[in-house]
């Protein structure tokens, strides 16, 4: 009799509830876990610290690794592509001034080499 009416108890439910597995599953797991808000707001804290220590990798590039006697595509590679690239007018003619106005800075290559750094 006592199954009978288990049995009948656990029915009643189903028909009422329609319960999922994965709504079971997250019914039973709430409790370790926390509500889904807490766990979203956890998750959504560790993507945004992840993202900041990217930014600031990014941001800080290795100004300080600048130095006289790079070659251009080293200064590509540190740096990027320029923001513009000038001649220099002297009685040489080989000069060429690249300017990085995010890094503040202003590099003046000699035959492919660095001879100048400037500050902006």
């Amino acid at each position: 009799m006592l199954t009978i009416a288990a049995l009948l108890a656990v029915g009643w439910w189903v028909y009422e509830k329609r319960p999922t597995l994965s709504g079971v599953v997250d019914d039973l797991t709430r409790p370790l876990f926390g509500s889904r808000a807490a766990v979203k707001e956890s998750e959504r804290n560790r993507i945004v610290g992840e993202a900041s220590q990217v930014v600031t990798t990014d941001a800080e590039k290795p100004i300080a690794s600048l130095h006289e006697g790079m070659t251009e595509s080293e200064i590509r590679r540190l740096l990027g592509e320029p923001d513009s690239i000038e001649p220099v007018e002297d009685e040489r003619g080989d000069r060429t001034r690249w300017i990085y106005g995010s890094a503040n800075r202003v590099i003046v290559f000699q035959r492919n080499r660095v001879v100048a750094i400037a500050v902006r």
